[in-house]
């Protein structure tokens, strides 16, 4: 859920027994517990911790749903201002993506 001026999308991709799920800027909706159900890795959007803005996640939304989606491994991404100073309340086994990373899966 963005206006961006092209439909916005959750990609779902599987290659080589693995599964990488991606949402770019959305506020939460349902579609992304499918979008990310077990994937090896889902790269979501946060960039609030948790206050609720119109067309972006929060990290609260997306925790409390995290059980539902079940990935394996977490990344965030589109972290703003409000997002970094709270990261030190992520869980250490979600990775705070940053340019240039990598992650083996």
């Amino acid at each position: 859920m963005h206006p961006c001026g092209a439909p916005p999308l959750a990609l779902r991709i599987a290659c080589g027994g693995k599964t990488i799920a991606y949402t770019g800027d959305t506020e939460w909706v349902e579609g992304l517990v499918e979008a990310g159900a077990h994937a090896d890795l889902f790269v979501a959007e946060t960039l609030f911790y948790e206050r609720k803005v119109r067309y972006h996640l929060d990290y609260a939304s997306l925790a409390e749903n995290l059980g539902r989606i079940a990935p394996r491994r977490l990344a965030l991404t589109h972290m703003g201002p409000d997002m970094l100073e709270n990261r030190h309340r992520i869980p250490e086994d979600t990775v705070l993506a940053e340019d240039g990373l990598q992650i083996d899966l």
